[in-house]
């Protein structure tokens, strides 16, 4: 007598487990890429990581979910894609502070920055006239002494 399987599989495991996993490596590693991202603003750079980052953390996220639709309609375990769901949310939120974050604080640097260089060329411009008729005083009296 053969038995035959006829108990469907749950589909959507595979990617559930694959959104778990980029939303787990999204969130742990974000530390990193902040430091890495804040490093570049900083010497000029942009931040085209973190929007990279915000991606991947989006793709994680979008992932659980549809693996979490497909298992609800299949009859399987939900367990990770809800993790993988929140782990990408929590990173996604923090990404897109950074991202926000850093573009402001350019935003900032480049007013300050050009504040500061107002001021560097004033004050050298007032050091240069000084200067220059300081030059000149010690010109005139070198050449009235002779």
């Amino acid at each position: 007598m053969e038995q035959s399987n006829t108990q469907q599989t749950p589909q959507g495991k595979g990617m559930g487990v694959a959104g778990f996993v980029i939303s787990l490596v999204a969130l742990v590693f974000y530390f990193v890429i902040a430091i890495v991202v804040a490093g570049q603003a900083l010497l000029g750079g942009g931040y085209g990581l973190g929007i990279f980052w915000l991606i991947l953390c989006i793709a994680g996220t979008g992932l659980s979910v549809m693996a979490m639709m497909k298992l609800g309609k299949t009859g399987g375990k939900k367990g990770l894609a809800i993790t993988g769901m929140i782990l990408g949310l929590v990173a996604t939120i923090f990404t897109i502070m950074l991202v926000m974050g850093i573009s402001k604080a350019q935003q900032a640097g480049d007013m300050f920055g050009d504040k500061f260089k107002k001021e560097m060329e004033k004050g050298l411009n007032q050091s240069m006239d000084s200067l220059s008729k300081a030059a000149a005083k010690s010109i005139d009296s070198v050449a009235n002494q002779h």
